[in-house]
């Protein structure tokens, strides 16, 4: 944790962008709080920015996810970020739900990280997770 807090500074000077998240020991219930938080965190920064970077996001993250972005809502900043842009998905299984969970998360994460947007994602405490 100290080493990463050493090189925040040195990568946001670098142009890179900082998420981070951390695991609870009493959140077991919650497995994916740490990641729903620390995202939630980026998308409400971008939110609060007022260049436009919201637009290009949501543009991006519909753009790659497609009709998938409706199971993006765990995270409450995004879904303010899409705006009802999304769909709600068609109701499926349990299984298919987690695969369109973890499609759709992996397309956000491709969308908002890019060559001009480089992101480092920092989650401490693993073992709890």
């Amino acid at each position: 944790t100290s080493l990463v807090q050493t090189a925040i500074g040195p990568l946001r000077e670098d142009g890179f962008c900082f998420i981070s998240g951390k695991f609870d020991q009493l959140q077991h219930a919650e497995p994916l709080s740490a990641i729903i938080y620390a995202f939630d965190k980026y998308f409400h920064d971008i939110i609060k920015s007022a260049d436009g970077r919201s637009d290009l996001t949501r543009n991006a993250i519909l753009e790659a996810t497609g009709d998938c972005a409706g199971v993006l809502e765990v995270f409450p900043a995004l879904e303010k970020i899409l705006e009802g842009h999304s769909m709600i998905p068609t109701q499926v299984g349990v299984k298919e739900t987690h695969h369109r969970f973890e499609y759709a998360f992996r397309s956000m994460v491709r969308a908002i990280t890019t060559p001009s947007n480089p992101v480092v994602l920092f989650f401490d405490d693993l073992q709890w997770a």
